[in-house]
């Protein structure tokens, strides 16, 4: 106990003179932060540091490190119109819409981006009734203050409501400008408004290229602006990638196209009427995982960068590690029970994988080579839970009866709600039931062998229907 309190006050003492500038870690050299329990005083610093009013400081020493800076001296002046309807839609279902269809963190496109440290004037017209209109800075917005070692700088995005009149907008690290509209109080209501244009200046140009608009020579004039982080927007998917890893290609339009058929086959599933594009960011270092969901979706740099726009390679592996964290953006919690947060994500990572890649079906990770053997550890007496024992569950109902009846039930959920206040086995047994209507089978004894309660009246409404009797392995005889 004494070496604890010791170290500890070592480690206050230690960091109790440390200035945010000062913070210059590197993928070489990461920063070290104090113990997380004396770690309050340093983060409070960083955050007022990444607080302060623009035009009283420059470029953080760390930004030329990452996310870089730029080093052209030419800026530029635009007016950027936005949809000030593309806007939060809150979610009033109970749990039937899935976890991302109703962001409210929808970023739009400048085609822009801020140097480190550098004012950029946004002057504004007017803000549409009962909403709250942002500018942000940089895409990074993972910040890294609870872990143990910083490899980049704990928070490098910043963001700023716009008032109407001139405002300005910076950021020491810098980074792309977005345009960001969420309501000003959700319960009143949003009527359309066109928004009037905001007026950028002071702007580095960013390399952009926007499929359906752009085209090999106008990609090839953008790849030449100089901001260090390039955007590739799709109709389901925009990637931000370092321009340095892009100087080789020549037409984004087959990666994008690529991208968008991976993105249109996961909102298929569950009949997703998407709101906006899903964002992918590759960082430095991200907080959690190796990738993680959430928009926008985070991967480290190293090597998902590289893997996100290697179109031969995604074409001939695909990429499992992607299509489950954009599983997670589909997930409802009405069909994605306990224990099942990394399982169902994995029913969209099967279809892309057969579907778009051409794996068999039940295919596209190792783990799934086995697929007896993962059953025979869930049915087991002492069932393993893990992830792709819970999977293959799902894969016995997929070779038996093809996508289409899961694809229905799993797309039922956008029309018919479950009720309101259902409890966890009654959710379990709609699932079951809508499923064994799908397949027209009885599914009743099945789903009990995997664990999911079924009500009387379940089992009353597919008694009409063949018994599913799969051949399973001996462990769960």
């Amino acid at each position: 106990m004494r070496l604890s309190a010791l170290y500890l006050l070592t480690a206050c003492l230690a960091f109790a003179s440390t200035e945010p500038e000062s913070i210059q870690p590197t993928k070489k050299a990461p920063f070290v932060p104090p113990p997380e329990a004396t770690r309050a005083e340093l983060t409070d610093a960083i955050k007022a540091y990444m607080a302060k009013e623009p035009g009283t400081f420059g470029a953080h020493p760390a930004a030329k490190d990452f996310p870089g800076i730029v080093e052209a001296k030419e800026r530029v002046s635009r007016t950027v119109s936005y949809d000030s309807n593309l806007i939060h839609r809150w979610d009033t279902t109970g749990g039937n819409a899935p976890n991302l269809a109703t962001s409210p963190d929808v970023w739009q496109e400048t085609g822009l981006y801020a140097a480190p440290g550098e004012v950029v004037i946004v002057k504004v017209a007017g803000i549409p009734e009962n909403r709250v209109v942002k500018v942000i800075v940089g895409c990074h917005r993972d910040n890294l203050f609870k872990l143990d070692k910083w490899n980049r700088f704990p928070q490098i995005a910043r963001s700023f409501e716009l008032k109407s009149g001139e405002n300005k907008i910076a950021n020491a690290f810098g980074g792309q400008l977005f345009i960001q509209c969420q309501h000003k109080d959700w319960r009143k209501p949003v009527k359309a408004s066109p928004g009037a244009p905001l007026q950028f200046s002071n702007a580095v140009a960013a390399p952009t290229y926007i499929l359906g608009k752009d085209s090999p020579e106008s990609w090839a004039k953008s790849k030449l602006n100089p901001a260090p982080w390039a955007t590739l927007v799709g109709k389901q998917v925009i990637l931000h990638i370092q321009i340095s890893e892009l100087k080789k290609l020549t037409d984004p339009k087959g990666l994008l196209e690529w991208w968008d058929k991976a993105m249109a086959l996961e909102d298929d599933l569950i009949a997703l009427n998407r709101l906006a594009p899903e964002r992918v960011v590759p960082d430095r270092q991200i907080s959690a995982g190796f990738m993680h969901s959430g928009y926008p979706f985070m991967c480290w740099i190293d090597p998902s960068q590289k893997d996100s726009v290697d179109l031969p390679k995604l074409m001939k592996e695909g990429n499992w590690g992607f299509f489950h964290e954009l599983g997670h953006n589909h997930q409802r919690k009405t069909w994605t029970f306990d224990g099942q947060t990394e399982v169902t994500c994995n029913l969209f990572s099967l279809y892309v994988m057969e579907k778009l890649v051409g794996k068999p079906q039940g295919r596209g990770h190792p783990a799934m080579e086995k697929l007896d053997e993962l059953l025979g550890k869930r049915l087991a007496p002492e069932p393993s839970m893990g992830p792709f024992e819970q999977l293959a569950t799902f894969v016995v109902l997929i070779r038996a009866h093809g996508w289409a009846p899961l694809r229905e039930t799993l797309r039922s959920y956008a029309t018919e709600p479950t009720p309101k206040g259902a409890t966890n086995d009654q959710l379990r047994s709609i699932f079951a039931e809508r499923y064994g209507k799908a397949a027209k089978a009885d599914v009743s004894e099945y789903f009990k062998l995997i664990g999911y309660p079924v009500s009387e009246n379940t089992k009353a409404a597919l008694k009409g229907f063949p018994a599913f009797k799969p051949t399973l392995p001996s462990a769960g005889k």
